[in-house]
């Protein structure tokens, strides 16, 4: 079982890090001074609450001059938790799931 990784405190804003060039995007991300708490719910939110928070959440990417590098980011690394890129968890996981499942039925037509 893949070891789960902790969020950093602060999320995206969290200055305390010094940028890796890879990650240097974030600087001019829309989301930098947006309260993190848009991006991430909390356990216990509602079905509604979770669909109003993202779609704020994607507002913002929508406006994002980063969103491509961030959503590759998300559905590379790939990042399990938040909306990213204007990508929401569940779509990454229906993206992943899609592409294993295309990447298997390539397989099988060419053997």
């Amino acid at each position: 079982m893949p070891k789960r990784r902790r969020a950093i405190l602060g999320g995206r804003s969290n200055t305390s890090r010094p940028p890796k060039a890879w990650t240097r995007w974030h600087e001019y991300a829309a989301c930098a001074d947006v309260p993190s708490h848009l991006f991430y719910g909390r356990e216990s939110e509602s079905a509604a609450e979770r669909a109003a928070r993202e779609a704020a959440a994607t507002a913002v990417c929508a406006r994002c001059p980063v969103r491509s590098q961030c959503e590759a980011h998300a559905i590379n690394l790939p990042e399990p938790y938040g909306v990213w890129g204007g990508t929401t968890e569940a779509s990454r996981r229906n993206h992943r799931q899609w592409a294993r499942t295309h990447a298997y039925s390539e397989a099988t037509r060419a053997s």
